[in-house]
């Protein structure tokens, strides 16, 4: 858990272990009320469904890993500006990855009361590549996006894999006096992977630059990590920088892809 008394947050994640039959394919959903009043709903049930297929692959006769996605929640959009938003994604075996919209059909519901296009900003965008394009009109707005991140076999198959859910809120705010936000740097490029040895400790340092002067501040600095990653403190060096200390020790159990995400707020 990632809790920013300066920003107001509080991340998570869970994990569960359950056992399955070689041959299961199906759909699960965690379904409830409601999403915090949005500009499209005041009270938006939610539905977070994901696809599980337990079958061989057919080209190396081995079970498939689905697509890791990891995403930071609220988003803030500057208000009439249109932004990019790179929903980070892994795929262990390789797979051709693609993001769509999530939907309601064929008996699943993978979106409750926030299935696009209606719960979004008009003209907003999703790529296969899973960017999102998104502009708004309205300060003070909310929106829920909803979308599935698909692994598939090939750049042919049109049948996925497996299907995993993405949903996160993004708030419209005022544009800031500085159009320059925080610069995130870490231990390897952006989208890198680091390869970590279970039961080693992995220690490392998030850095974040301030791209706006003396006269403005990084509050923090939040991640979204896997089960057992310590954040420390946010540290500021000069008027420019600032880091948090990172520390983990993988288990057996969190072998693979495992996705952080990081956000630096300024004031």
């Amino acid at each position: 858990m990632d809790i920013s008394a300066p920003v107001g947050t509080t991340i998570s994640q869970r994990s569960d272990i359950v056992t399955l039959q070689e041959g299961d394919d199906f759909s699960a959903a965690f379904q409830q009320s409601a999403w915090r009043p949005l500009a499209t709903a005041s009270s938006a049930p939610w539905s977070i469904s994901v696809r599980i297929n337990v079958n061989r692959r057919s080209d190396n006769g081995l079970y498939n890993n689905a697509p890791v996605a990891t995403m930071m929640s609220p988003i803030l959009i500057p208000v009439n500006q249109l932004t990019i938003i790179n929903v980070p994604v892994a795929d262990a075996d390789g797979d051709i990855i693609h993001c769509r919209w999530s939907t309601t059909s064929n008996g699943v519901d993978e979106c409750g009361g926030v299935c696009p296009p209606s719960s979004l900003p008009s003209n907003m965008t999703i790529y296969p590549n899973c960017t999102i394009l998104i502009i708004d009109q309205t300060v003070g707005n909310w929106f829920a996006v909803a979308l599935m991140v698909e692994d598939f076999i090939d750049s042919t198959s049109i049948i996925p894999l497996s299907s995993i859910p993405v949903q996160f809120l993004v708030q419209i705010v005022n544009q800031s006096s500085c159009p320059n936000p925080p610069t995130i740097i870490g231990p390897s490029l952006e989208e890198s992977c680091i390869v970590v040895v279970t039961g080693q400790t992995f220690i490392s340092q998030l850095f974040a630059l301030n791209n706006c002067g003396s006269s403005v501040t990084i509050m923090d600095i939040t991640i979204l990590a896997f089960l057992g990653m310590i954040r420390g403190n946010i540290t500021q060096v000069n008027t420019t920088t600032y880091y948090i200390d990172l520390s983990w020790t993988p288990t057996d159990s969190q072998l693979g892809y495992q996705v952080i995400c990081a956000m630096a707020f300024d004031r």
